[in-house]
């Protein structure tokens, strides 16, 4: 029994879950952002090629046909560096953007947005050698050093065998003109990235399901574990037995005060008692109380010290304590039986002034 507590058999609890995204531990995978990098560089040649070709161009001419050293000359050192920055940053700036799209991207896809409660917490144990070396020779630790072996074989071979395909038309190259070359080289640079790109999208996917598969293994909890945390959550269900006696406590005492405002008490006549309340303010007459057996008793007792009807209506009363909850209304289904009582308990009381009216009369008389 003690072997089943401490082993890890049962699936993370979201409350699990929650606490280790808090913590910043969630699968999610570097390679997918380097992979949309790759893939979103080959589409910007692709679709904007002919523009790095025009600028690319346009700097080498200038710098090979002397323009610059003639500006250099002539102290335009200025007009140069911004002339060459704002080429810079045309061709670079799309490529910052992309890449910083596709990072954020590529988190936003894994994790959603996520924040980390922990982040700035100091932790001893990150930089503990011991734990270091622990993490470099776990399945984790072989895992990663596999991946940067086989992103740098792949990079490897797919140049390997991209310009072994080329290696024919390197000499015919001494008969193009400086922009066919540039277009060869551009187009050359966008089969190698394309082909970088999905083969590193095709890794990413992969480390993305181990890393939720070991994520899933390190979250798994013991048998013991689970009844903790849903004791904490829950509440001790001692803790709560007695709060919920307290609360039944409580509105048993309130509804008992409603009893000497009541008009009549209905009666099973030995296990159930319904307390019912009817005035102008009412649409139909109000169930203000009920009970079984000793609370019954209880209901009775009170309805007598008070000079309430109790009524002996066996169906009724099984009626009203089955389907009707303290405050409500009498349903309409109900409202014949319910009006012959209270008609009743309305005769009783006639006669019963009209007793009481009869014997003052008679003290009177003997008074006088």
């Amino acid at each position: 029994m003690a072997e089943d507590q401490g082993e890890k058999t049962e699936q993370a609890t979201d409350a699990r879950r929650d606490e280790y995204r808090k913590r910043g531990q969630v699968a999610m995978t570097r390679e997918l952002s380097t992979a949309l990098i790759i893939l979103l560089a080959a589409g910007l040649m692709y679709f904007v090629g002919r523009f790095f070709l025009k600028n690319i161009t346009e700097i080498f001419h200038r710098s090979m046909n002397g323009e610059f050293l003639v500006m250099a000359k002539n102290h335009q050192n200025a007009e140069i560096f911004f002339y060459l920055g704002e080429k810079l940053v045309l061709l670079l700036g799309p490529l910052l953007l992309l890449a910083l799209i596709a990072g954020v991207s590529a988190q936003v896809l894994q994790t959603g947005f996520l924040q980390v409660e922990d982040a700035l917490t100091p932790d001893l144990k990150k930089i503990n050698p011991l734990n270091a070396l622990k993490r470099i020779f776990s399945l984790r630790g072989v895992v990663e050093f596999s991946k940067s072996l086989l992103k740098v074989t792949i990079v490897v071979m797919t140049m390997y065998f991209l310009l072994k395909a080329e290696l024919h038309q390197i000499p015919s190259l001494s008969g193009f003109s400086l922009e066919q070359i540039l277009s060869y080289l551009g187009g050359v640079l966008f089969k190698l990235f394309l082909a970088t790109g999905i083969f590193m999208l095709v890794l990413a996917i992969s480390d993305y399901m181990f890393q939720r598969w070991q994520l899933e293994k390190d979250m798994m909890m013991t048998k013991q574990e689970v009844k903790e945390e849903h004791k904490s959550r829950e509440g001790d269900p001692l803790i709560k037995a007695r709060v919920r006696k307290i609360q039944r406590e409580i509105a048993n005492r309130k509804m008992l005060l409603e009893i000497p405002k009541a008009n009549v008490v209905i009666t099973n006549p030995t296990h159930i008692a319904c307390v019912l309340k009817y005035s102008d303010k009412l649409p139909a007459p109000q169930l203000v109380a009920m009970g079984a057996d000793y609370m019954a008793e209880k209901i009775k007792e009170i309805a007598r010290q008070h000079n309430i009807p109790v009524i002996e209506n066996k169906p009724l009363a099984r009626t009203i304590f089955k389907t009707m909850k303290i405050g409500q209304i009498i349903p309409r289904e109900l409202f014949v039986a319910v009006a012959e009582v209270l008609s009743y308990v309305m005769r009783l009381n006639k006669k019963k002034k009209q007793k009481q009216s009869a014997d003052r009369k008679v003290n009177r008389d003997r008074g006088l």
